[in-house]
């Protein structure tokens, strides 16, 4: 519809020309008056021929249309401004008509249906031709062609004519074009040609000079119903509307000549019968054939639909609450159930249940199957068998034409060989990266372990600067050890036990103090949040060097020991020395302050008892610090 709404290019001087040729050509050719009645023509064919050359060419051609009109007129013997009021109302009706035709949202002239055939009826045989016939009375009579009392009936043989003339002729011509345009092998050769010939031989009959008495009784124009009927089921709509227009013209030659079944129609109503016949005969005969051809172009629609239904994807139709009426053999295959046991269900019980799913123990959020729009989602679904596979839906809405949804179509497709894939690839690439960040962790490890053997070498050279070169020393080493971990296990799984080993062990050595670290048997180790893994290790570090330093060197004892807290998920970790806590920890203990800074916000804690002569620190932590592990 957008494309013919569009404005058209100015037509060639060529195609004005011919545009008023062939207009002329067949107004020419129909131009007989009706003898001695003085009346308009019953059948103005060219009325439907504007019509098309307008929908096809553009109602730029109008002024082509004016002017072929207008020259038929005057070559046809009539008075100049009396050619010029038919010019005028032939011109308003094909351009009224074109008008309201294209505004309709379903109008398509290359694809025929019934409600193109009611759009010609109201807008061309009703409202154009009207306007049009309106028109040229009018004209008539302020040219003082036709007198005041002559105008109704002008006008009424003007809109008949005009609306019979479009009524056959368009379709006529439309057909033929769409034929030329989408070539189809012929069919029904000889079914139609027997159609043709009975309904000419009949027509013949029926409208002719026929005084055979035997034929009398079956003289009846109401045959041609019969013939009509028999194309617009079997034939379509192009042999149909030839045929038709054959029969028009059969019946107005005899209408004309007063022979047969409309002899005296103009005598008694002007010509009235004629029309009416032609067009109740017309109408039923277009009908039909659009509706055939439109139910053949639904089926053809429903057997493609048909096909892709039986896809290799999975598909439901469910109706507006999800009841599934109809599943394909790709979705029976897929899920293991039988036609009978889906049919009336909602797509609900495909879902599986808590505890099955290979990623989470949680049940899933139930799916909503009607959503007001598309969607798609990646689902766990379940089969009949009880086993559980990823599947890719799509969940599309049908709405009917106000808008409401009336069913929903369900897609699944079996994306177990694609989760697989994901999954191996996942595994392939955390291996990369752990293998990456072990790497890097090692050799950081390594360039630490080598600062420390400068700081021991300028230790040994500026012997008044021990103290805080070993001080230095010890929280480097925490650090290294913390990347020594990282460097030969997952960087994500460094254990607070294995970190209160190692640094330890490295104070220890750095201190030649030992450090007795008790860890119970069986232990449920915890892992470190990575993000704390460095400040908690060098926290451990100052602890355990001021218990070194205040005590336990002399005394040659440290104790360290882990221990689970009051809550399954609490560790604590005392840190003892023989000594007494002095009244100012700050003055005193010099890394209070360091660890006060590098101890974490949330999830650990630091209080000191005093237990007879041991100084006792005692550290918690617990989520988000730790997190535990599920084997011991």
């Amino acid at each position: 519809m957008t494309n013919r709404r569009q404005s058209s290019p100015p037509p060639s001087l060529s195609a004005l020309a011919a545009t008023a040729l062939l207009y002329m050509a067949l107004a020419e050719t129909m131009a007989t008056p009706l003898p001695g009645q003085g009346l308009e023509q019953l059948l103005q064919p060219a009325s439907g021929l504007a019509l098309v050359l307008l929908i096809v060419g553009g109602r730029p051609l109008a002024p082509a249309l004016f002017m072929g009109s207008l020259f038929s007129g005057l070559l046809a013997g009539e008075a100049p401004l009396a050619a010029l009021a038919q010019a005028l109302g032939t011109v308003t009706a094909a351009w009224v008509s074109c008008v309201l035709l294209l505004r309709q949202p379903d109008f398509d002239p290359d694809h025929p249906n019934f409600k193109v055939i009611q759009h010609v009826l109201l807008w061309v045989c009703g409202i154009g031709a009207g306007t049009g016939a309106v028109v040229a009375s009018t004209g008539l009579l302020l040219a003082g062609e036709i007198t005041p009392s002559a105008w109704t009936e002008h006008l009424l043989h003007g809109w008949l004519s005009g609306s019979l003339g479009s009524l056959l002729i368009a379709p006529l011509a439309m057909s033929y074009r769409r034929t030329l345009r989408l070539a189809e092998p012929l069919r029904r050769m000889n079914e139609g040609l027997l159609v043709w010939v009975l309904s000419m031989a009949i027509a013949v009959v029926i409208f002719g000079n026929t005084h055979n008495p035997m034929l009398a009784p079956f003289t009846n124009a109401y045959w041609m119903f019969l013939f009509v009927s028999w194309s617009g089921a079997r034939l379509g709509l192009l042999s149909t509307t030839g045929l038709l227009c054959m029969i028009a013209l059969q019946a107005l030659w005899g209408t004309y000549q007063r022979t047969g079944f409309f002899a005296r129609d103009i005598a008694t109503n002007h010509g009235f019968g004629y029309w009416s016949y032609t067009m109740i005969l017309s109408v039923v005969g277009l009908s039909l054939a659009a509706y055939i051809a439109e139910r053949r172009r639904q089926k053809a629609a429903l057997r493609v639909a048909a096909i892709a239904f039986e896809c290799q994807e999975g598909m439901l139709i469910t109706d507006e609450q999800a009841v599934i009426l109809q599943a394909n053999q790709s979705f029976l295959r897929m899920s293991g159930y039988e036609a009978s046991e889906v049919l009336g269900k909602t797509p609900h019980f495909l879902q599986p249940a808590a505890g099955t799913l290979p990623d989470s123990p949680e049940p899933p959020a139930p799916l909503d199957f009607t959503p007001r729009h598309a969607l798609q989602c990646r689902e766990w679904l379940r089969r009949k068998s009880g086993e559980v596979y990823p599947a890719w839906i799509t969940l599309s809405p049908v709405q009917d034409p106000q808008a409401h949804t009336t069913h929903y179509v369900v897609t699944m497709t079996d994306i177990t060989d694609l989760h697989q894939q994901e999954a191996q690839r996942r595994q392939r690439e955390q291996a990369q990266r752990d293998a990456l960040v072990q790497e890097v962790h090692h050799r950081i490890k390594n360039n630490l372990q080598g600062i420390m053997g400068m700081l021991r070498t300028l230790d040994h050279q500026h012997p008044d600067l021990h103290g805080p070169i070993t001080q230095v020393i010890g929280q480097i080493h925490s650090i290294s050890v913390i990347h020594g971990l990282q460097g030969r296990a997952n960087a994500d799984r460094v254990r607070l036990c294995e970190l209160t080993c190692a640094v330890a062990a490295g104070i220890e050595s750095l201190w030649h103090t030992p450090i007795h670290v008790d860890i119970p048997t069986p232990w449920q180790a915890c892992r470190i949040s990575p993000t704390e893994a460095v400040p908690v290790a060098l926290v451990l570090n100052e602890l355990m060097i001021n218990a070194v330093k205040h005590g336990g060197q002399e005394h040659q004892d440290v104790q360290v020991t882990l221990r689970k807290g009051a809550q399954p998920d609490q560790i604590h970790i005392t840190i003892a020395n023989p000594g007494q806590w002095p009244a100012s920890p700050v003055s005193s203990k010099g890394g209070q302050g360091l660890v006060s800074a590098l101890m974490p916000r949330n999830g650990a804690a630091l209080t000191r008892t005093q237990l007879a002569h041991w100084a006792v620190l005692r550290l918690e932590f617990s989520p988000p610090v730790i997190h535990l592990e599920t084997a011991p």
